[in-house]
């Protein structure tokens, strides 16, 4: 009896685990024959094609978390965490997220969360955690803000309505509103149009210059290359210029 026990015990663990192996739908994403997340120093997930597929969100963040875990050995780490909904609509997820934030502070971990709504954070079941353990926030422009609903949620963060008005009445893509135990105030980045070429290339059109110049110099020469393209000459001269002096004096 013991041993039809442990059979079907067997059987049962196969069925559930063949979904995540080769011959289930989510095998290219869990089945291997090692653990080949990289040991570099910067590490980025996509989500969005694992979003799609509601049954492989659990199992890959499950093993992403474990994985990350085993990292944060106190060296200084910056955990940035964006879409933060994902995490925190999951109970198991925003469990382990309130372990982190109370935890990895002693192995010298910051985690930042990037969400579009304040609304993800304030109805999570962790609000009061996150809002504890962040003090430090950052909130972008939003015109509706003086709305009762909105108003209400930036109260739940500690905001006045002086704070609120400011960042109703702030410019987008420029201006950002920064709430810390030092201070409160509106500021903006001020980013010349260099720092703009590479920080603010987000758009489809954006990706398909890179790409085609990733494609045509390679990597070696990006920089140069994709300044010139967006017409900002004087900056990829300048580049090629302290090229040909590091050679030489090499």
């Amino acid at each position: 009896m013991t041993g039809l026990v442990a059979l079907l015990a067997r059987e049962e663990l196969r069925q559930a685990l063949t979904p995540y192996t080769l011959e289930g739908p989510y095998g290219r994403f869990l089945d291997a024959d090692e653990d080949r997340l990289s040991g570099v120093d910067v590490l980025t997930f996509e989500m969005e094609e694992l979003m799609a597929l509601p049954g492989l969100v659990a199992p890959v963040l499950t093993y992403l978390f474990h994985a990350l875990e085993g990292r944060f050995d106190g060296r200084p780490t910056l955990l940035i965490l964006d879409e933060a909904w994902v995490f925190l609509d999951d109970p198991l997820f925003a469990s382990r997220i309130r372990e982190w934030l109370k935890t990895l502070r002693k192995k010298n971990v910051a985690v930042i969360f990037a969400t579009q709504s304040l609304a993800d954070i304030a109805d999570s079941e962790i609000a009061l955690t996150i809002i504890e353990s962040c003090p430090s926030r950052i909130f972008l422009p939003n015109p509706r803000a003086l709305e009762p609903t909105q108003s209400e949620t930036y109260r739940r963060f500690g905001l006045n309505d002086t704070q609120i008005r400011l960042i109703a009445e702030a410019f987008p893509k420029r201006d950002y509103y920064l709430q810390s135990r030092a201070g409160n105030r509106l500021f903006e980045l001020g980013l010349g149009p260099v720092a703009l070429a590479f920080a603010a290339a987000s758009s489809p059109e954006d990706r398909l210059l890179i790409e085609a110049i990733l494609a045509e110099s390679g990597a070696g020469e990006f920089a140069e290359h994709y300044l010139a393209a967006r017409g900002l000459q004087p900056a990829a001269n300048l580049i090629s210029t302290f090229k040909q002096v590091s050679d030489a004096s090499a």
